[in-house]
């Protein structure tokens, strides 16, 4: 039994977890650049969860005005325009990732390879 619950069960602690990831990263940033590579993998490696993180955030808070518009259609309207604009925020980080990482490998720098 204790082994399918320490398959089952992962303890989550949210304390620091993005703010040391994204410090990894900025702090990378920060160490300077040796080859094109290295510049394209880090601005991918800080874009892509800082990006999933504000989305997080952003539709966290469209949920909750949501939730709070108590029937209101003028807070009905922003609350779905804060999801909406969430949403095609994240999908523009995404996109603009793939076209990151499209353009690399057309020009063979070979950065997740």
């Amino acid at each position: 039994m204790d082994i399918l619950k320490d398959l089952l069960v992962n303890k989550a602690y949210a304390a620091g977890t993005l703010s040391d990831i994204l410090s990894d990263k900025v702090g990378a940033l920060n160490s300077g650049f040796n080859t094109k590579e290295d510049f394209v993998g880090k601005i991918v490696d800080l874009a892509v969860p800082l990006g999933i993180a504000c989305a997080v955030l952003l539709l966290g808070y469209g949920g909750y005005l949501l939730i709070s518009s108590q029937g209101n259609p003028d807070k009905l309207q922003d609350a779905r325009s804060v999801i909406t604009n969430a949403i095609i925020g994240l999908l523009v980080v995404l996109l603009c990732v793939a076209i990151l990482l499209l353009v690399s490998r057309s020009l063979e720098l070979n950065i997740y390879e």
